[in-house]
């Protein structure tokens, strides 16, 4: 890299994509090089230091990414040669993604120098949670942001181009609500009303502002808008907020305050030093 800063934005459901970007970024701190986390949630304002690279951090979901990130990426300003790196997590296969979001970049006159898929801990439909084998995955993956970190610092990492057909027509779902929806249809949300205590942090942490708190049963409601993110299900304290009928363990990548940092669209501030947690 050129400079000797970087400002990652990162969106992230679960909290698999934000554990990996903490990661990432303290291992170019750690080398020397400053290191900031933003939100995608906040889209207004957004400005770049100068000289700083620009990091992006996202989760693979339909074999591309999700609406709240696409709106951020289509949303960026010209890059004016600035350099750009990308980080995904997926739970299976990618599908090819990255390179969608590198012409998307490119287009806007940033320099893609280096991309990055990294597989964690599935989360979605696990009916227990194998802690010992999550960790392994996560482990392996930090294995590999590090040496991602190094070839990015050293100008030895790649962004391949990949094929413009399938990733590109993915990437062109993605865009709208028809994969979402669909999605939606085969795995709705759903409040169980004995365990919600109306206590709105669902309402806080929807990156689509789709969950209210019903006037009539003082309870959560999820609007239309689900993208399927799971965030909501990931950090309900209370465990009331499910897939009917695919009876799963809540799993979440990260600790609560550290996802309430990143929603809402508010700064993450520098990268904690050390390492990610």
């Amino acid at each position: 890299m050129r400079g000797d800063s970087v400002t990652m934005a990162v969106f992230s459901g679960t909290g698999n994509t934000l554990l990996m970007a903490e990661a990432l970024a303290c291992e170019l701190k750690n080398a020397g090089m400053g290191a900031t986390l933003l939100s995608m949630e906040r889209t207004d304002h957004f400005e770049l230091p100068i000289g700083a690279a620009l990091g992006l951090a996202v989760p693979v979901a339909c074999f591309s990414t999700y609406p709240t990130a696409w709106r951020f990426i289509d949303s960026l300003p010209d890059g004016a040669g600035r350099e750009v790196f990308f980080l995904a997590t997926m739970g299976g296969y990618s599908g090819g993604m990255d390179g969608p979001v590198r012409r998307a970049l490119k287009a806007k006159g940033y320099e893609p120098i280096g991309s990055l898929i990294v597989k964690m801990p599935g989360n979605y439909g696990n009916k227990t949670i194998d802690a010992g084998a999550n960790k392994i995955k996560e482990e392996k993956a930090r294995v590999l942001v590090k040496k991602f970190a190094s070839d990015l610092i050293e100008d030895r990492a790649s962004w391949p181009r990949g094929s413009a057909v399938l990733p590109g027509f993915f990437a062109s779902l993605a865009h709208g609500r028809k994969p979402w929806s669909l999605f939606y249809r085969m795995f709705p949300i759903d409040v169980d009303p004995d365990k919600c205590s109306a206590c709105a942090l669902c309402v806080r942490l929807c990156p689509e502002t789709n969950i209210r708190i019903d006037d009539k049963t003082c309870k959560a409601a999820i609007g239309g808008r689900c993208q399927c993110c799971q965030r909501c299900i990931a950090f309900c304290e209370n465990g009331a907020i499910y897939v009917p009928g695919k009876p799963a363990a809540q799993y979440r990548g990260i600790g609560i305050e550290s996802i309430m940092s990143m929603s809402n669209g508010r700064d993450m501030g520098e990268a904690p030093e050390g390492g990610a947690g």
